[in-house]
């Protein structure tokens, strides 16, 4: 009995069998001098990894730890997402509730949009953040509240889509979620999810920021690349429920084990990992505030998030019983494809072989997308085919090639459709070369209005090129490349398309990734 529990001892002392080294994935984030990020594995529920690299406070010479508390950007959706649940499981809220129920200032104009519209991003909302980018007030220029964020989306007239038609990211429906918790429960979300939901998992070190002010002891400061040196990139906003969610990795791999246990109630974990589907019966990766599809051919289910400087992933292989939690405070890393390296370090795979770039085969030109008239072009590059400033598109077995954003199915010479990894399909079409002659653009000189972003924008050509100046932010000027007849590019940020009432220009039409077709009627 002895020598068992002698030997029992030993075997408890003895250090686990040795686990993959990551820090040449993080090699680049290890410098104090630097900021960096933090990251935690477990496998089988159990924490095998447990590691933090560079500074959380480059003024101040702090170093990240494994306790380190960092902004997990829309990582936190799928805590709002659980609170919408929780109430639904409680009688007070229905997932085919129409939002206006709750959220009457919403205009009458819109269609009737319901919560899981909301929850999946098929509401066909758009996006409050990218109206103020065309506002030219951009997140981090102004600290938005909620109340402000209420306000731009219930000025907006028009949706994206109409709702299930599509899925398109927006985080207007989740700051309406965090609203509508608000009003149905009576509590705040950050109260509402601190009892229900962050004391009974355990999580002690996670809260929202719903006071940018506050004092949050142990935070890391979000940095962004400036040249040779580091800036910091604070998210000084109140709006939260899209993102805001202050955690530790730690935290975040309770979370993850809660939902693997079922700790939520069957009701609440299975509907957050339930994938939706489009009107059409088609199938999209996101579920309610995760994605769930696959990586290296295994089931994944994970949740990206960016929000400043501040960079997040947290999700798990659920056949490998594989979780991976990485927060960081550098705003040049790429979330997903860190933690994707970390989990093929962790599942001992090689990285996948380059693919070789497809022949051009009559496929280059410009193309522009029926939906939101976003253009591509692609390129005769040495006689294979590349997207312009961006990479080479590699040939499929199905017949498909890999872009950038998903599989282009090419219909014939001057057509082809991507097929995103969300699910969605867009079709685009070759178009046309355009050089506009001077009275083409001195026509289009003039004042555009958008009550939906509360803009002006100024037209005037100068130097042979049409440009947009804000009307409240003189040093705010974008100049526009023609595309195709009536269509230009501004600087790579969007598109605006001239709208026309006969041969009458009636109004500018600006598109961003996120916002599609907002009007900015001609001013007499």
């Amino acid at each position: 009995m002895r020598l068992i529990a002698l030997l029992l001892a030993v075997a408890l002392a003895a250090p686990a069998a040795s686990q993959p080294n990551l820090d040449d994935l993080f090699a680049r984030w290890s410098s104090p001098s630097a900021p960096g990020c933090a990251v935690a594995v477990a496998k089988d529920g159990r924490t095998i990894i447990d590691k933090a690299y560079g500074g959380a406070d480059l003024e101040h010479g702090v170093a990240n730890t494994p306790a380190t508390i960092f902004e997990a950007g829309s990582v936190s959706k799928q805590f709002t997402a659980a609170a919408i649940l929780l109430l639904v499981e409680d009688g007070k809220l229905k997932l085919d509730d129409d939002v206006r129920q709750h959220v009457p200032e919403l205009s009458p104009s819109l269609p009737r949009l319901t919560l899981d519209h909301l929850i999946n991003h098929t509401s066909g909302l758009r996006d409050w953040g990218s109206v103020m980018d065309l506002a030219g007030w951009p997140r981090g220029t102004r600290a938005y509240t909620p109340p402000d964020v209420l306000d731009i989306i219930a000025r907006q007239q028009a949706l994206n889509y109409p709702p299930g038609a599509e899925y398109s990211y927006t985080n207007s429906g989740y700051n309406l979620m965090a609203l509508i918790v608000e009003r149905v429960s009576g509590q705040t979300l950050a109260a509402f999810t601190a009892a229900r939901l962050f004391a009974p998992m355990g999580m002690t070190n996670t809260s929202w920021r719903d006071d940018f002010r506050r004092v949050v002891p142990g935070r890391a400061i979000a940095y962004e690349r400036d040249g040779e040196t580091w800036t910091q990139a604070m998210p000084f906003e109140d709006a939260y429920g899209n993102g805001g969610l202050l955690t530790t990795t730690a935290d975040l791999l309770r979370w993850n084990d809660a939902l693997t246990a079922g700790r939520l109630g069957a009701f609440v974990t299975s509907k957050l990992q339930e994938r939706a589907h489009l009107t059409d019966g088609t199938p999209i990766t996101y579920a309610r505030g995760l994605f769930v599809d696959r990586w290296r051919n295994r089931e994944q289910v994970a949740h990206s998030g960016s929000t400043g400087g501040y960079r997040a992933w947290l999700g798990r292989l659920p056949d490998e019983k594989l979780s991976v939690a990485l927060l960081c405070n550098a705003g040049d890393v790429s979330s997903t494809m860190l933690a994707h390296q970390v989990i093929d370090r962790m599942l001992g795979v090689p990285e996948e072989a380059t693919l070789p770039p497809a022949p051009v085969n009559g496929g280059a030109g410009t193309f522009i997308a029926e939906t939101t008239h976003t253009p591509v072009t692609l390129i005769d590059d040495a006689g294979t085919l590349r997207i312009k400033d961006g990479p080479s598109l590699a040939p499929l077995p199905n017949g498909r090639l890999r872009g950038r954003g998903g599989e282009v199915a090419f219909e014939g010479r001057d057509r082809f459709v991507l097929h995103t990894p969300e699910g969605n399909r867009v079709a685009y079409r070759r178009v046309a070369p355009w050089a506009p002659a001077a009275a083409d653009l001195a026509a289009l000189a003039g004042r555009y209005r958008s009550d939906e972003a509360d803009a002006t924008y100024v037209a005037f050509v100068e130097s042979g090129a049409l440009k947009l100046r804000h009307d409240r932010r003189p040093g705010l000027i974008v100049t526009l490349a023609p595309i195709t007849a009536d269509l230009f590019d501004a600087e790579g940020d969007g598109i605006v398309r001239v709208i026309r009432d006969g041969e009458k220009i009636s109004a500018l039409s600006f598109g961003v990734s996120r916002v599609r077709d907002l009007r900015l009627a001609k001013l007499p």
